[in-house]
């Protein structure tokens, strides 16, 4: 009851202060009985859009499709015109979504010394993975270790072995994780761990095929020998096929065709194995007698049909075709998986704070304008984008087919996660891109009793920063991370409604003082930030998550960047970090890791079908 009162008393301070501007143009504060009304209707959407029946409104799910047309309901409500001229308010797109496996054209089928057969179970014992592409091959199974050849470290599972036209049974990660004084960098993670690199070794090796078994000390840190998904090591194929099979599976191999060790040892336990090779860093390669597999794969894509969801608020005046874009992705994880940070965990990913607070703000804010007596005297564009979380794809889609001209787009406001306000404060980043926007700011905020954050640098990813990169002043409106970011903890009980209130009524009074400027904000292009992980060096690029080149795609490149100062550019599809393959994220992250600021590394790139090398010196993580 006194939290209550305390945040009840806030509100009204927060009222009155905001009450003595009066802006050109705009009005004064929400009036309190107002503001109940727009607290209930902003409570109603907030809740709605995190609620288990959107099922985390991940892509390709019926919550997602619900959520969208939640929205476009409510624009259609309050009395925006479509943003789409068909008149749906849906901007469509598709996304490639997954990898399915055909299951009447995947088996492996072992075939024992004495000639018997054993098929194994689809899902159960063993998975197809779209990582080795289709196909098939029948052949006798090595065992070559963890598949890693790292001379320099003086581990080589291939060295004295002849794995053409074998299929290959290899080890998940690499020796001596528990180790610090490990060869492979102690305890962190090298690019001799990760599945691509194993898989191009195999195939430079001229393997017929690869059987990957987790090793059990990653086994007992999960508390469990899990298969992956079919699309869990990516989906650009490299041309072998290859599939996960259970430990229970090899341990029938290793029991009637135990390995041998240096000293003339048999070893059948494939945690005596592991330990051996941890001990001595000698690999264990070697045939395992008479064993014979069948492996056939088949796949199929799927596709994802997507949609922003654009309202429009006409202007009138003279600069009535000036526009200002609100946006707000309302996508999130869905069930988890891709993108959370609790890969394994198969549960609703309600993201509340992200980013059911940030569309429930621009949705309320388009109620307000919409209910005014007088048109703004500037175009408003409110937009949900959809698949965010996948890389910026459904502003990218705007942004490669405006409702309205980039050229006449003066501003663009981003809200991304605004639900968790803590100490009346409001992060605002970008607020040196505009060269109006930080006295604008700052009157707003000091006459609303508002503590604001400012960045003047934008940060290179979110919504906003495709329209930074088209010349359009951009603004990212934020409450800050907390441990619950991308996991099923986002949930709306924990949401500071009266935080999310005070940015709306914020951001109302910001963008009459916006609307009433007479010129429109001036640009300034700012060193864009990049959102790098901790303990990497920085490179400065926004990679492109859906994409199913064979390669890492680059969407954008950070203005001052050490990849633009290297001659990266948008549209390039990264192949080679130094000598490592790059396929996806976690391989370019990896390196990074690897190296330190200042370090001068060849990126190697595909661009226009042709291999192109960029040296580029790393800077610091920002």
């Amino acid at each position: 009851m006194l939290t209550r009162l305390s945040d009840s008393i806030r509100s009204w301070r927060f009222l009155v202060a905001c009450s003595v501007l009066l802006l050109a143009g705009g009005r004064a504060s929400v009036p309190a009985e107002e503001r109940a009304t727009s607290l209930a209707r902003t409570t109603a959407d907030l809740s709605h859009l995190a609620s288990d029946e959107l099922e985390g409104r991940g892509p390709g799910t019926a919550g997602r499709q619900k959520a969208a047309e939640y929205i476009r309901d409510q624009f259609i409500a309050m009395g925006l015109k479509s943003g789409v001229d068909d008149g749906s308010f849906l901007q469509p797109f598709q996304m490639p979504l997954d990898t399915e496996i055909i299951p009447g054209e995947t088996r492996l089928v072992l075939t024992t010394p004495d000639g018997q057969q054993l098929p194994l179970e689809l899902g159960n014992d063993f998975q197809a993975l779209a990582v080795g592409g289709a196909g098939g091959a029948n052949a006798e199974i090595v065992f070559a270790g963890y598949g890693i050849s790292a001379p320099d470290w003086k581990y080589d599972d291939y060295a004295g072995l002849d794995a053409k036209g074998k299929i290959l049974l290899i080890l998940r990660n690499e020796p001596q994780q528990d180790d610090d004084q490990s060869v492979f960098l102690g305890k962190r993670t090298t690019t001799h761990a990760f599945i691509r690199t194993k898989l191009q070794l195999a195939k430079k090796q001229g393997a017929a095929a690869v059987l990957l078994v987790n090793d059990p000390f990653s086994v007992k840190q999960a508390n469990g020998d899990q298969l992956s998904a079919p699309s869990g090591f990516g989906t650009s194929s490299l041309d072998l096929p290859f599939a996960h099979v259970t430990q229970a599976t090899v341990a029938k191999l290793l029991g009637q065709s135990p390995l041998k060790t240096a000293d003339g040892r048999t070893l059948s336990d494939l945690g005596a194995i592991e330990a051996e090779i941890d001990r001595t860093l000698q690999p264990m390669s070697q045939t395992l007698a008479g064993w014979k597999a069948d492996v056939q794969s088949s796949f199929r894509r799927t596709q994802a049909d997507l949609a922003n969801v654009i309202g429009v608020l006409d202007g009138e005046g003279p600069l009535a075709e000036e526009t200002i874009v609100l946006g707000a992705h309302y996508d999130h994880l869905g069930l988890g998986g891709f993108g959370s940070r609790r890969p394994n965990e198969r549960a609703i990913h309600a993201g509340a704070d992200d980013n059911a607070s940030g569309t429930a703000a621009i949705v309320e804010l388009a109620r307000r304008f919409a209910a005014r007596p007088k048109k703004p005297v500037r175009r408003l564009v409110f937009i949900a984008f959809d698949a965010e979380e996948r890389g910026l794809i459904g502003s990218k889609h705007y942004l490669d087919r405006p409702s309205f001209p980039l050229a006449d787009t003066v501003a663009m406001l981003n809200y991304d996660m605004v639900g968790r306000m803590r100490n009346n404060e409001l992060t605002v980043m970008g607020t040196g891109t505009g060269a109006e926007f930080t006295a604008l700011l700052d009157r707003v905020a000091e006459a609303c009793g508002l503590t604001l954050k400012k960045t003047p640098r934008v940060m290179a990813s979110g919504d906003h920063f495709g329209f930074f990169q088209r010349d359009v002043p951009a603004l990212h409106f934020f409450t800050g991370l907390h441990d619950d970011y991308h996991t099923p903890e986002d949930t709306f009980d924990k949401i500071n409604l009266d935080g999310v209130m005070r940015t709306i009524d914020f951001s109302e009074q910001f963008l009459d003082a916006l609307l009433a400027l007479e010129a429109r904000p001036r640009l300034v292009k700012t060193e864009a930030k990049s959102p790098t992980g901790r303990g990497m060096a920085y490179l400065g690029i926004t990679p492109d998550y859906s994409s199913d080149a064979d390669g890492l795609r680059v969407v954008s490149v950070a203005p001052g960047s050490p990849a633009e100062k290297g001659g990266l550019r948008a549209g390039d599809v990264i192949t080679h970090f130094g000598d490592n393959p790059v396929a996806d994220l976690p391989a370019l992250s990896a390196g990074l890791r690897a190296n330190k600021a200042g370090d001068v590394v060849k990126i190697t790139v595909q661009r226009d079908g042709q291999p192109v090398s960029c040296a580029v010196t790393l800077g610091s993580s920002p």
